[in-house]
């Protein structure tokens, strides 16, 4: 089982549906219970391939050289898919070659309950700049969901909150999906496919409205932590974590 204090804000956009302003507490209970507590430990991730996207951008790899990292870096459980996630991106990334500042992996503590942290994870790894343009890049691996386009909206509007301040405050949101698309493959499993999704021809969430959505998120995850999902502290290594009550963003 999964820690539900410390979850990706691609799924936090998923527990609050597809209205999420008629979201409550209860219904983040409810799908944390049926669709995050009961996922099971030793699984992939997608960090390898998130991590190459930073060098990727500025030239850094070849195509060859990226598959190779990738297929040869993090659980073997899930090299050939981050290989493959890799090289989904790769034809973009090279025709997109830019100036980019790293962010890396950050974990924003959104709220608190019962005196414990509850932690939002982005897994943003840069800021691209390319000619006068820069864009908050949010890659997109994941080949177990094809998300919703609120749900992409929503994490792409928190990073872009987030994210674009400073020199990069006029920074576009861009969401590099490479996960299933509508075609099949060996053994009916979908393709996968590749779209750059950008934000500013679509539905950006406001700083009032995005804390409005966190707060009930918070308080859905202390219905479900009531219900006995699993608060035990999350492990955040190799995470840069932020927490609300520092000046910034939340």
């Amino acid at each position: 089982m999964s820690t539900i204090r410390s979850i990706d804000i691609m799924d936090i956009g998923r527990s609050l549906g597809l209205r999420p302003f008629a979201a409550t507490p209860r219904n983040v209970a409810d799908w944390i219970a049926q669709e995050y507590s009961s996922r099971k430990g030793g699984g992939f991730n997608y960090d390898p391939a998130i991590g190459v996207v930073y060098d990727a951008f500025r030239g850094g790899h070849t195509f060859k050289s990226a598959q190779d990292y990738c297929l040869n870096s993090g659980n073997p459980k899930g090299r050939a898919q981050n290989a493959s996630a890799i090289a989904a991106i790769m034809p973009y990334a090279l025709e997109h070659r830019s100036v980019c500042h790293r962010i890396g992996l950050t974990a924003i503590a959104i709220g608190r309950f019962d005196g414990r942290s509850i932690y939002a994870k982005l897994k943003t790894p840069l800021v691209r700049v390319e000619g006068d343009k820069a864009f908050v890049v949010m890659p997109g691996f994941r080949m177990s969901y094809r998300p919703r386009e609120i749900e992409i909206d929503f994490a792409c509007s928190v990073a872009r909150e987030f994210f674009a301040q400073g020199d990069f405050h006029v920074a576009d949101s861009e969401y590099l999906y490479a996960g299933p698309g509508p075609d099949l493959g060996a053994k009916d499993r979908p393709r996968r496919m590749f779209q750059a999704i950008h934000g500013k021809d679509r539905h950006q969430f406001t700083l009032e409205q995005i804390n409005r959505l966190l707060d009930v998120f918070v308080k859905g995850v202390a219905l479900a932590a009531e219900d006995g999902a699993d608060i035990r502290e999350p492990d955040l290594r190799g995470y840069r974590i932020i927490d609300p009550r520092a000046p910034g963003f939340l």
